[in-house]
Formats: C-alpha cells, sequence, structure tokens
C-alpha cells in the first residue's frame, strides 16, 4: 500500500522519526535549546488551537513550561526538530493551561475536524506518548519509578535497570456486508442514531482476521466468510492500532450480546449514500471522516 492509499486521519506524520536505539541525550538537549525548533503544547492530551490552526510554538517558549513537565521527541521536519509538552500538572482547568490566554486547548475530538491532517498526526503521536506514561510510571518488573529516556521513546528503572517501550494495543474494527448492506451498530456510551463499525482488540496468540471473526459473531451474532484487510489507523484513545476489515456475512440474521451492543442495524447502500450526502436517514447518523469506521463505510460505498 502506497502511503497516499491510507485515507486515515492521525496517519502519514510528517515528521521523520529519530532512531531510538542510540542514546540522543546529547542531540535532544541541543535541539531543546535551539529556538528554531517547535513544541506541541497539550493539556491532558488536548491541543492548543488558535484562529482554526494548531498552535505551535518556539522551543523558547519552553521556560514557561513547568520545570516537571514531560517532553518528548517527534521527530524531525525540514531540519527542525518537534518535541511534545504534557502542560496537564500545570493547571486543573484548561483555560488556565501555560499558553491558553494565546486560544484554546480545544478536545482532540473537535480538533480532529478543525486543524490540518499533518498537525493531527504530530498531535496525536504526542498524545500517544503522554498517555502512554501517565499509566506506566513505575517498572513493572520492580516497581521503582522509571524515567523517561532518549526523549520518550523509552523508560529506564534505576533500581532493576530494566527498559520498557511504547507499546499500541491491536484492535480490528470490521465493516461486515451482505449484497447490497452494511452491518453498523452501537455500544450503550453511544448516543441513539450514532452507529459505527464494530470493533475489539486482538486478544494474545490471535490475528487480527482472527480477531475480526470472533468479535463480530460474539457481539452480533453473524458468521463471517472474507475478510479484506483495508487499511490502519493509529488511533491515541488511548493507543490502539485500529486494523480496518471488510468481510462478507453469510446472513444477516442477528443475536445481539446487549452488554455491548445496544442496537445493531444492515443498511442498504442508498441510505448510506443518502447518509453521506446529508440526508436524514431514521435518525441515523455516520461517524465522523476523521474516524476509521467512516473511511471503511465510504471505502464500502465507493465500491470495494
Amino acid at each position: 500500500m502506497k502511503p497516499g492509499d491510507n485515507p486515515n486521519w492521525f496517519a502519514h506524520s510528517p515528521l521523520t522519526r529519530v532512531n531510538s536505539e542510540k542514546d540522543r541525550s546529547a542531540f535532544i538537549e541541543t535541539r531543546l535549546k535551539d529556538p528554531n525548533s517547535i513544541l506541541v503544547p497539550l493539556w491532558r492530551g488536548d491541543p492548543l488551537v488558535a484562529g482554526g490552526k494548531a498552535a505551535f510554538l518556539s522551543a523558547a517558549a519552553l521556560p514557561e513550561c513547568p520545570k516537571d513537565a514531560p517532553v518528548v521527541l517527534l521527530g524531525l521536519k525540514e531540519g527542525r526538530a518537534y518535541f511534545g509538552v504534557d502542560l496537564s500538572s500545570a493547571a486543573k482547568d484548561r483555560a488556565q493551561a501555560p499558553f491558553a490566554e494565546m486560544g484554546e486547548y480545544l478536545p482532540i475530538r473537535a480538533a480532529a475536524g478543525v486543524v490540518g491532517r499533518d498537525d493531527l498526526a504530530i498531535i496525536g503521536h504526542g498524545r500517544w506518548l503522554f498517555e502512554w506514561r501517565r499509566k506506566h510510571l513505575h517498572c513493572p518488573i520492580c516497581g521503582a519509578r522509571t524515567e523517561l529516556k532518549n526523549g520518550g521513546a523509552k523508560s529506564a528503572c534505576p533500581a532493576c535497570e530494566s527498559e520498557h517501550f511504547p507499546r499500541c494495543d491491536p484492535v480490528a474494527i470490521v465493516l461486515p456486508v451482505h449484497e447490497d448492506h452494511c452491518l453498523l451498530a452501537r455500544g450503550p456510551h453511544f448516543p441513539p442514531g450514532f452507529l459505527s463499525a464494530l470493533a475489539g482488540y486482538v486478544e494474545p496468540a490471535e490475528t487480527p482476521e482472527e480477531a475480526a471473526r470472533r468479535e463480530i459473531f460474539e457481539e452480533a451474532g453473524v458468521v463471517l466468510s472474507s475478510i479484506r484487510y483495508q487499511f490502519s489507523q493509529p488511533w491515541p484513545f488511548p493507543t490502539s492500532l485500529m486494523m480496518g476489515f471488510i468481510a462478507d456475512a453469510e446472513a444477516r440474521t442477528l443475536d445481539l450480546d446487549t452488554d455491548e451492543l445496544e442496537e445493531a442495524r444492515w443498511i442498504s447502500r442508498q441510505d448510506i449514500d443518502a447518509l453521506r450526502a446529508g440526508e436524514a436517514r431514521d435518525g441515523i447518523f455516520l461517524p465522523p471522516p476523521f474516524t476509521i469506521a467512516r473511511q471503511l463505510i465510504e471505502r464500502w460505498a465507493g465500491g470495494a
């Protein structure tokens, strides 16, 4: 798959990653002192937005950040280093966070409809690393507090000298189709009418295709035959890698796990086309464009 073949937001970062297997402490120290370097401020994972754009700052603003604010190296672009800085500990309210006077720390799902896709990929990378760090402050081997190394590329335990690296949680997300219908559903945490593709975590010793088949049968009672991989999406909610599939269903019979799904419907291609065009259809609305679920729907509606 060529890079342009993947339509998903949060993918295709414009930054070149820095090799994290080598000691980059001197490089990072130098770049943090370089005013040409870029800071990406985040408050609880949400970006600073001003004038409809992501508000990135010069590294010269670093002294205005709390001294204990975690900083991670995200990559390089046109010779400039980009660093994420987590300002969550600086204020309990987003309006009081550092640099808030420049704009607004917009919830990232809302920001996804505003900022450019390149900037969103950079923001998502920073959010991912800070979320991983927040949940892995202590060594899983001995329990000691770990320290970020190599610009956030890993954490090191000063007690047992073990090293730990950011991980992603693999998820299979599936659009089952039968003739001219696709299956959409929603869990109890989504509002009525908000229907999406079905998804589930890949379990140990399981392939993504096996996870796709298992999840759809467990949650909806639908048996899948042909399962076709389409594309993937880094998904910083909190640290997932969504692997998207379109799959043929053997029948449209449903047997819902009501603990997982509030409702599920087979939606015709005609209704999907109408919804894509902005028309109302029985109180249904599709996932927003920045989601992989919507891109799977778009691909199927386009003839995949």
